[in-house]
């Protein structure tokens, strides 16, 4: 097993137990072994995900100087929550001033015991997390760490407005760009690829339960549905996240367009075969 070492005197090095190397889920990469990190060898970062849902596309950024594409994401700074940081960064770097998207997340997080069917509804958690290392001596790091970024999903209206001058100095040369699932998955490259395809999944999920819902409105009569329609996300029994279902049950978007329709147009096909199987 891998060892590292302590300088805590009399301290043993602590070992990291050696972990299952099969990738934890189609999703997501193998399993790292059991490590601890002090302050000065990590981060925490977060980023979003943004989309329009009028038009289910994407927001991705464009670096004029250093030619890449990349989705909103960036350091947390002291005493902010990774929840504000997404935010931020997806307004600093973007332009647009997105608020979070709520979405059939499957969670490991608890109910909290004032709610304990929450977990199994709409939420605004972290969807992916994702891990990337630094040498020592790069910037002004002596040492070298992991980066931690936490992603979250989150939304424009159809009318959104761009602001231009949002970022840092070093961050001008950002250009935004609204485009296809397909579009941004062709531009975006390493990490970020595995998140918008997970994001985009539990989206595309998301709206065939909306589908569903409407259907059983539209057979049983709508009288009640306007009167409790704000209060749907928080009270409807049937919107829930049905864990282990597959994604193949996602059939229409709330607008009357077919989300098959839009995972069969804006997804590769290796892509669209994996939407078919389970969320696991």
């Amino acid at each position: 097993m891998a060892s590292f070492t302590s300088s805590a005197r009399g301290s043993r090095p602590l070992r990291a137990v050696a972990p299952c190397r099969q990738p934890m889920s189609m999703h997501s990469s193998a399993q790292v072994p059991d490590s601890g990190w002090s302050s000065q060898n990590f981060m925490l970062g977060a980023g979003m995900v943004i989309i329009q849902p009028s038009t289910h596309k994407i927001v991705v950024i464009y670096d004029t100087a250093r030619k890449y594409w990349f989705l909103p994401r960036g350091r947390k700074d002291v005493g902010e929550s990774l929840e504000t940081t997404a935010l931020r960064e997806a307004y600093e770097e973007s332009g647009y001033k997105a608020t979070f998207l709520p979405l059939f997340t499957p969670v490991h997080a608890p109910s909290p015991p004032s709610d304990p069917g929450a977990r199994r509804r709409l939420n605004t958690e972290s969807l992916y997390t994702t891990i990337t290392h630094w040498a020592a001596g790069r910037g002004n790091r002596s040492v070298p760490g992991e980066y931690m970024t936490f992603w979250y999903a989150g939304q424009i209206p159809p009318d959104a407005v761009h602001e231009t001058g949002t970022g840092m100095p070093d961050e001008q040369t950002y250009t935004s760009h609204i485009l296809t699932y397909e579009e941004a998955m062709n531009r975006l490259w390493g990490l970020e690829r595995h998140v918008l395809d997970y994001v985009w999944t539990i989206y595309v999920y998301t709206l065939g339960i909306y589908e569903e819902v409407q259907a059983d409105e539209a057979a049983n009569g709508d009288g009640e549905a306007d009167e409790a329609e704000d209060e749907t996300a928080v009270s409807d029994p049937d919107l829930v996240f049905r864990e282990n279902e597959s994604i193949s049950t996602v059939v229409s978007a709330p607008n009357g367009t077919s989300s098959r329709t839009i995972v069969d147009s804006r997804v590769t096909q290796a892509t669209s075969d994996r939407h078919r199987r389970s969320l696991n």
